[in-house]
C-alpha cells in the first residue's frame, strides 16, 4: 500500500489501557512519520509518549485503567472531573481528528458529546479502533457506533462483517498482535509463567490464586510484569497481595518475555491472544467483585470470554471464572495441558491465519484515515 499523506491537522488520541496504548503507539510511529505538521495531544501512556519523542500525555495510563462495575463506580467522582476537563479542552482546542482506541464505555461517551456538540457537523472526524464488544453485551451498542464514529477499526474478523451490514464504515484489516507477536521455541521443562492482569483490580484478585497455583504446580514460575507498571511499584503489588518478597530474577517484562516458558496462566484480555501467538499453551483464569460477576453475567451472551475461543467458536483454553477459579482446578488443567499441549498449538496456528492479512494493520488504519477523512 502506497503511502498516503495527511494536510496539517489537529489530532486527538485517546488510549485509556496499555494493550491501547500499544495500539496508539503503533498508529502514531506511522503517522508522525508521514502525515507531517500534525498536531497532537493524547490521553495514553509510556508508548505512545515515545512515539511522540516523549511527549507527556494530557492524563496518563495511572489515572485511566479501570474495569468494572464497582470499581468504576469507586472512582465517579475522578472520571466525571476528567471527563469535563476533557470537554473542556476539546472546545477551545477544537481538534480535526479524534481517534478512540479500545476503552469502550469512557470512548462512547466521549463520542456521543462530540457528535451532540456538533463537531462533526463542522468536520470534526471521529474513528474507534477496537470495536466494542457489542456481540458480547449490549447489542444496541452497534447504532450507537453507527450514529457517533465516522468509522470503526476492528480487531476481530468477525465483527467486521456484523458492522458492515448495519451500515457502519468497518473495514478488516487484520490484529497488530500478529505483526508484533513471533512464535516462540517451546520449551516442555520450562517455566511457568504467570500473568495476572494489567489493572490494579485485576492484580488485586489474582495474585493470590495465581501464586497458590503455582506452588501446586511445583515447577519454576516467573511473573510477567505489564508495560504499564514500573518494577518497584509491580514487586510491591506482588508482595502486598501474595506475601512473598520476590527477586527480580522471578519477573519478566511483557509478552515478549515468554522464551523458555513452558505453560502460562493467562488473566483474560488481550494478554491471552499474544501468549497463543506466541504459541505458548495455557489455561485462563478470571475473578471480579461478586456483584461485577452478577451484572455481567446476567449481560453477557457469549459463551467464551477468552479471544482464542471466541475468534475460532470452541474451547480450545480453559477458561476458570469466578468461583472456579482456583488453584486447586487450575493445576490439575495445567497438568492435564502440559501431558498434552498437540490441540491447543494447532489451533494457535489456524488462529493466527484468521488474523494475518500479510500487511501492518496500523498503516492500513492510517492510510485509510489519509485517504478517506
Amino acid at each position: 500500500m502506497g503511502v498516503a499523506m495527511m494536510k496539517q491537522k489537529k489530532i486527538f488520541l485517546l488510549a485509556g489501557e496499555a494493550s491501547g496504548d500499544v495500539l496508539g503507539s503503533e498508529f502514531l510511529n506511522y503517522t508522525v512519520k508521514h502525515w507531517p505538521g500534525c498536531e497532537y495531544v493524547f490521553w495514553g501512556g509510556e508508548k505512545m509518549s515515545e512515539s511522540l519523542g516523549g511527549q507527556k500525555p494530557q492524563i496518563g495510563l495511572e489515572q485511566l485503567s479501570l474495569m468494572g462495575f464497582i470499581e468504576v463506580l469507586n472512582h465517579l467522582p475522578r472520571i466525571l472531573k476528567q471527563e469535563r476537563g476533557l470537554k473542556q479542552f476539546l472546545s477551545n482546542w477544537n481538534p480535526d481528528l479524534v481517534v478512540c482506541i479500545d476503552y469502550q464505555a469512557f470512548n462512547m461517551r466521549l463520542a456521543r458529546w462530540i457528535t451532540n456538540k456538533e463537531f462533526r457537523d463542522n468536520g470534526t472526524k471521529l474513528i474507534q479502533i477496537v470495536s466494542p464488544q457489542f456481540w458480547a453485551w449490549r447489542p444496541g451498542r452497534i447504532l450507537k457506533l453507527k450514529k457517533y464514529t465516522d468509522a470503526v477499526f476492528p480487531l476481530l474478523p468477525f465483527e467486521s462483517d456484523i458492522l458492515n451490514k448495519a451500515g457502519i464504515v468497518a473495514p478488516y484489516f487484520g490484529h497488530p498482535a500478529v505483526n508484533r507477536v513471533s512464535p516462540v521455541n517451546l520449551n516442555g521443562s520450562g517455566w511457568l509463567a504467570l500473568l495476572p492482569g494489567s489493572r490494579i483490580q485485576e492484580l488485586v484478585s489474582h495474585i493470590p490464586v495465581f501464586y497458590q497455583t503455582a506452588l501446586k504446580l511445583g515447577r519454576p514460575f516467573k511473573w510477567v510484569r505489564p508495560l504499564n507498571f514500573d518494577e518497584k511499584d509491580y514487586m510491591l503489588l506482588l508482595k502486598k497481595y501474595s506475601g512473598v518478597d520476590f527477586e527480580l530474577r522471578q519477573i519478566v517484562v511483557g509478552v515478549d518475555s515468554l522464551e523458555g516458558a513452558s505453560i502460562a496462566l493467562v488473566a483474560s484480555g488481550t494478554a491471552t491472544l499474544e501468549t497463543a501467538l506466541r504459541g505458548i499453551p495455557h489455561v485462563v483464569g478470571y475473578k471480579t467483585s461478586w456483584l461485577t460477576y452478577f451484572i455481567a453475567k446476567s449481560l453477557i451472551k457469549v459463551d467464551y470470554i477468552s479471544l482464542i475461543n471466541l475468534i475460532l467458536n470452541k474451547e480450545i483454553v480453559s477458561e476458570f471464572i469466578q468461583k472456579r477459579c482456583n488453584a486447586d482446578l487450575i493445576c490439575n488443567e495445567l497438568k492435564k495441558v502440559l501431558n498434552d499441549h498437540r490441540i491447543q498449538s494447532d489451533a494457535f496456528l489456524e488462529l493466527r491465519s484468521k488474523l494475518d492479512l500479510k500487511n501492518n494493520p496500523m498503516i492500513s488504519v492510517a492510510n485509510y484515515v489519509a485517504n478517506n477523512f
